[in-house]
């Protein structure tokens, strides 16, 4: 897959309300299991910081490139 297409891909993700959602959602949930765990629980929030670490990096992959299409595109003017 090349630079335009991965971009593409990329941007159709990050504007597809479904997407977003989801995406929204699965954070939104860790973070109220973080919050509602008890502080025995290490486990519970361990996990749910990574899940949302996960999709961080999910999200700055896509992010990237988009980003990597731009360069490409002003090197090649």
């Amino acid at each position: 897959m090349d630079v335009k297409q991965k971009a593409g891909r990329a941007r159709e993700l990050l504007n597809n309300p479904a997407f977003v959602q989801v995406m929204d959602d699965i954070k939104n949930q860790q973070i109220n299991r973080f919050l509602n765990s008890v502080s025995t629980d290490t486990d519970t929030r361990e996990n749910s910081h990574s899940v949302i670490n996960a999709i961080k990096v999910i999200e700055n992959y896509l992010q990237s490139s988009i980003n990597d299409e731009k360069v490409f595109d002003k090197k090649h003017k």
